[in-house]
């Protein structure tokens, strides 16, 4: 009997040091075992989630708010956000203030910035600018000319987004996008205020009058814009001993020596 499990320890012995052996002589086997353990719960996950798992890391672009560099003195009165918007599974729906629903597809696209107040709301993305008001049956489309940067300006009735090289206006009485191409100058102020916009550079003062979308613009001689205004019925640029007075009565510029 004793001999008899001697010869049976002997036996596994043997048996062992073989199946080590074959492991030195092949250890792919062994990784190869333990890889396809390691990945077989991989294998397990839905589409959606290996799509998710190797997606590319997110592209983070710059799209900040506009900080004006002139003083606003405008006396603006509250202010109501009277349409909002819900990001939907690949879309986002407008509510309009009479409770009309408007909605766009987003398939395609990467949403940079979203933002509403007052009567609009206005989306960037990586191929569009959006914008939806009040008075819009659709969201209306402005193209932009694939920049990186750009600065975001509200108003209630308008809405500014600025490149080094462009500007787009959205006019939420008209529903459309206007494009102000910037000429060796910087943005320094956005206003709104009721139907009349007013803008400042370091070359130009510009008022632009929504309803009919009229431009007017006024040279600043190398002179620089220290603070503005907006009123009902008349804006003001102060620049230093001068004033140039923009009338919506009369849709032009005055210059006003204050020295006087």
């Amino acid at each position: 009997m004793r001999n008899l499990l001697n010869g049976f320890l002997i036996l596994i012995l043997i048996s062992s040091i073989f199946n080590n052996l074959g492991i030195l002589a092949n250890p792919s086997n062994d990784r190869q075992g333990y890889q396809e353990t390691r990945l077989n719960p991989l294998r397990q996950l839905t589409p959606e989630a290996n799509r998710i798992l190797n997606a590319p890391p997110e592209v983070h672009h710059q799209v900040t708010t506009f900080e004006s560099h002139v003083t606003d003195r405008t006396a603006y009165p509250y202010i109501k956000t009277t349409i909002n918007f819900v990001k939907g599974h690949h879309s986002f729906k407008a509510f309009l203030s009479d409770g009309q629903e408007i909605s766009y597809s987003t398939r395609g696209e990467q949403i940079w910035h979203s933002q509403c107040y007052g009567d609009l709301c206005i989306l960037v993305t990586q191929k569009n600018l959006l914008g939806v008001s009040n008075s819009s049956t659709e969201w209306e489309k402005g193209h932009q000319f694939g920049e990186e940067r750009y600065q975001i300006a509200m108003g209630h009735k308008a809405a500014l987004v600025m490149s080094d090289r462009k500007l787009y206006l959205y006019n939420s009485y008209t529903n459309h996008w206007e494009t102000i191409s910037l000429e060796q100058e910087i943005i320094r102020s956005f206003a709104n205020l009721y139907d009349k916009v007013a803008i400042t550079t370091t070359r130009r003062m510009i008022v632009i009058d929504l309803p009919s979308e009229t431009q007017f613009e006024e040279n600043l001689l190398l002179r620089g814009i220290g603070q503005f205004e907006m009123r009902d019925s008349f804006i003001n640029f102060y620049s230093g001993d001068k004033l140039w007075m923009f009338r919506h009565q009369t849709e032009a510029f005055e210059e006003v020596d204050l020295t006087d």
